[in-house]
C-alpha cells in the first residue's frame, strides 16, 4: 500500500518543480527591475510541470511496480491514466496561453526551449539504461526556463550559477537514490566520483561575488542550505532527503524576494 504523507504531495504531483521555477523567475525579475507578465508566469509554471510529469510517466510506463522504489514513481504508476489525462489538458491550456498571449520574442525563445525539452525526454528514455547525463540536461534546461521570458540581454552568469545549483541538487538526489536508479536500471552521472559534488559547491560559490546583490543572496542561501543537507545526508531518509533538497532551491529566492519587499 502506498502511504503518502502530506509533505510529499507537492513532489508527487511535480508541483514543487513548477513553484521553484516561478519563484526564481520572480527573483530574477525583481533583482533586474523587470516586469513579467501573468501569461509568461503561467506558461513557465505549466511547462515545467509538463516536462517533469511526462519524464516521470515515461519512466514508469515500461517498468513493473516491483522495480519502482520511490514514492513518486509508485504514485505515477498507480495513477498513470489519470495523470496522462490531466497532462493532455494542461498541455492544451499551455499552448493556447503561449500562442495567444506571449510576445513574439518570448514565443520564439520558448519554442527553442521546448525543442530542447523534447530532445532531452527522448534521449533520456532511449539512453538512460546505458548512460545519459540527465543531471546536466535538467540543470541547463531548468535554468534556461527561468530566464527565457525575461526581456533583457541574457544574464549568462546568473543563469549559469543557477544551472550549477540545479546540477548540485540533481546529483545530491541521484547519489542518495542510487538504489532506486539501480532497480530501474538507470545509469547517469551519479555513478561518477562523489568528489564532483564538492567541486561543484566551490564552482557555484565563486560567481556569487560578481552577481547582483539580490541574486547573490538568493543563490548563496540555496547553496548554503544544500551544503547543510549534504553534510547531514547520512541521517536523512531518502524521501525526506529529496523534499529537503528541492526545498533548498526555494529558500534562497523566496528569502531574497521577501527582503526586497
Amino acid at each position: 500500500m502506498l502511504r503518502i504523507r502530506i509533505w510529499q504531495w507537492p513532489n508527487l504531483l511535480a508541483l514543487d518543480a513548477a513553484l521553484i521555477a516561478l519563484v526564481w523567475q520572480a527573483a530574477f525579475a525583481a533583482a533586474l527591475g523587470l516586469q513579467v507578465s501573468a501569461a509568461a508566469r503561467l506558461v513557465l509554471g505549466l511547462s515545467v510541470w509538463l516536462t517533469y510529469m511526462a519524464d516521470r510517466l515515461f519512466d514508469v510506463a515500461q517498468r513493473p511496480v516491483t522495480q519502482l522504489y520511490s514514492a513518486r514513481h509508485r504514485f505515477a504508476k498507480k495513477y498513470s491514466r489519470r495523470l496522462w489525462g490531466i497532462w493532455v489538458g494542461v498541455l492544451i491550456a499551455d499552448l493556447i496561453t503561449a500562442l495567444s498571449l506571449l510576445e513574439a520574442t518570448q514565443l520564439r525563445n520558448g519554442s527553442v526551449l521546448l525543442a530542447l525539452c523534447l530532445l532531452y525526454t527522448a534521449l533520456n528514455q532511449l539512453l538512460s539504461r546505458r548512460f545519459f547525463p540527465k543531471e546536466i540536461c535538467v540543470a541547463v534546461i531548468y535554468a534556461g526556463g527561468v530566464v527565457v521570458f525575461l526581456s533583457l540581454p541574457f544574464p549568462w552568469l546568473a543563469a549559469g550559477t543557477l544551472a550549477l545549483l540545479c546540477l548540485i541538487n540533481c546529483l545530491m538526489i541521484g547519489t542518495k537514490e542510487q538504489r532506486i536508479d539501480a532497480a530501474m536500471q538507470v545509469r547517469s552521472m551519479t555513478q561518477l566520483s562523489s568528489h564532483l559534488i564538492v567541486l561543484l559547491f566551490v564552482a557555484t560559490a565563486l560567481p556569487l561575488w560578481f552577481l547582483h546583490s539580490q541574486l547573490a543572496l538568493a543563490h548563496g542561501l540555496s547553496l548554503a542550505a544544500l551544503l547543510i543537507i549534504q553534510v547531514l545526508q547520512q541521517r536523512i531518509p531518502v524521501e525526506t532527503f529529496r523534499v529537503l533538497t528541492d526545498s533548498a532551491l526555494l529558500i534562497g529566492p523566496a528569502a531574497a524576494l521577501l527582503l526586497h519587499l
